[in-house]
């Protein structure tokens, strides 16, 4: 073990097996004197989320920063593209969601999406990003998969999956499907609760498990904070039943890295609790433990309570060493594949590899976004967006609105209300700050024919407070525009809609430019 200042006047043992197996996050844009410590005594992976990567530059120095600091360490990032970006986190991703691309059903558009966001991370000297996504979309309501996934068809989104990550492992990345055995059937977010699936075991196998079948093709899985009774008790990233599983819908041909989702998600963090939880995930299999994220939690103290509760358990005898010893050193090994992968690909500079994303992602977009209807069309009114979404979303952290900014990119004289009952920031927990220009109150835009009304939606079917928001909205006003973030099988049944497919700055661009030609692509993407 490695002795290790912790503080003043104390002193932090550090174990190097348990920091072996163990992902951390922390705080800010610099490295932290503790956790170079932790570098210094074999910490695995860290994890950089929005907060750490306000810029691309930014992410790049301090990636380079921590490669300085311990060579050995991966540093990953939970970088999707589409409503789900870290790299891009202030502006909103230029690559369009999963389902937009599952959607358009090309999978070479998909693979050099891949390719151009392997680009860009590359570029920021990243090793490991948390992608694709393997989930099936099956339910609608889902609050925390929807448009984050390709499809709700087991084979297209296999299909996709894999395109997108041979192009993530052509710019030299390492690659992590995630989230097994299948997050697409929950009605509940792992961030806040534990999801239960109630599906029998054949159901399951055939709608969820089936796209697995891909990851003998990828350096790592993601287990899921999630219950399915017909498999087994207990969540699956904790629990025994869930590595067997994986082995037998491969048939023993996966050699790679069993990742955590984060420990620090209400799902396990509640019960049985962090410490707790990576005790079991080891024993259940697991290979490397995602601690989270430190937006709200001190970064240190995450890294102590997992490091603890692992070496009390070695000391105790309920882990037995030699177990923990051998997972972290087959770990260190699939690691350092995944640096030297990185090293011999050479990679574009940050500006070159912005701007390809940023062409692949818009034309992408066109191609993807439809209005259902062919009805829906700017007028030449001012524009008044009324954002009715209630539910927060957790994974994709705080986001502005996206949708004003791209009608006034194109000229269009636009404006958000304030909340139509509740302070704004009580009513959309995600976002980080209020759009910014002129704002209206909500029933004098409503009751103001000199303005045209568009609402962004995400969930009004399954969230009570959304659909009634939307109800009341097109009872006063029929002839609202609707902008439907999420995935088309949630959509309201609305003349003037427009399927967008995500929420993020390139959807909501191709949005408006759909609204702006008038161009009829109804059921072409949707």
């Amino acid at each position: 073990m490695t002795s290790i200042p912790a503080g003043p006047g104390a002193r932090l043992r550090y174990d190097a097996d348990v920091l072996g197996v163990l992902m951390a996050p922390l705080t800010g844009t610099a490295v932290p004197g503790w956790l170079g410590h932790a570098l210094d005594g074999g910490l695995a992976s860290v994890i950089l989320f929005g907060h750490n990567t306000p810029d691309a530059a930014t992410a790049r120095d301090l990636a380079r920063a921590l490669h300085a600091r311990a060579e050995h360490c991966v540093v990953a990032i939970d970088e999707e593209g589409g409503d789900v970006t870290r790299l891009q986190s202030a502006t909103g991703s230029g690559l369009p969601t999963a389902r937009a691309l599952g959607a358009i059903d090309d999978p070479e558009l998909t693979r050099r999406a891949g390719r151009a966001l392997g680009d860009l991370l590359a570029a920021c000297d990243l090793d490991l990003d948390l992608a694709p996504v393997l989930d099936v979309s099956t339910d609608p309501a889902n609050p925390v998969i929807g448009t984050r996934a390709y499809g709700d068809e087991p084979n297209r989104v296999a299909l996709h999956a894999r395109a997108f990550a041979a192009g993530l492992i052509d710019a030299g990345l390492g690659t992590c499907a995630k989230h097994f055995p299948g997050h697409g059937a929950t009605s509940a977010d792992s961030h806040t609760a534990l999801p239960r699936i109630d599906l029998g075991p054949a159901e399951f196998e055939r709608e969820h498990l089936a796209p697995w079948r891909i990851a003998p093709w990828l350096d790592s899985v993601m287990t899921a904070h999630v219950l399915v009774p017909a498999l087994g008790e207990g969540p699956a990233s904790i629990s025994p039943w869930a590595r067997p599983l994986l082995d037998r819908a491969v048939g023993g041909t996966f050699h790679g890295l069993v990742i955590t989702d984060a420990l620090d998600m209400a799902a396990v963090a509640e019960d049985p609790g962090c410490g707790e939880a990576a005790v079991r995930a080891i024993e259940a299999g697991a290979d490397l433990l995602c601690l989270g994220t430190s937006l709200r939690r001190d970064d240190e103290r995450m890294l102590r309570e997992a490091h603890d509760a692992l070496l009390d358990a070695v000391e105790t005898g309920r882990l037995p060493r030699v177990v923990l010893r051998e997972r972290a050193e087959r770990t260190r090994e699939r690691l350092r594949s995944l640096r030297t992968r990185r090293r011999f690909v050479p990679a574009p500079e940050i500006e070159d590899a912005l701007a390809g994303l940023e062409r692949l992602g818009a034309a992408a977009a066109a191609r993807a976004v439809s209005s259902r209807h062919g009805h829906a069309r700017l007028d030449g009114r001012p524009a008044v967006v009324l954002d009715l979404r209630h539910r927060a979303q957790h994974t994709s952290g705080a986001r502005t609105q996206q949708l004003v900014a791209a009608l006034r990119e194109r000229g269009i004289d636009a404006a958000e209300p304030p909340e139509l009952d509740g302070p704004e920031q009580h009513r959309h927990p995600e976002r980080s700050a209020p759009p910014a220009g002129p704002r209206l109150p909500a029933r004098r835009a409503q009751d103001d024919p000199t303005a045209q009304l568009l609402a962004v939606t995400r969930l009004p079917r399954s969230d009570a407070e959304e659909g009634r928001r939307l109800a009341a909205l097109l009872a006063a006003r029929p002839d609202t525009i609707v902008v439907h973030t999420g995935v088309p099988d949630a959509a309201p049944d609305h003349r003037l809609i427009v399927l967008a497919h995500g929420a993020g700055r390139t959807m909501m661009r191709a949005a408006v430019d759909l609204l702006l030609d008038g161009a009829d692509r109804g059921g072409r993407a949707g």
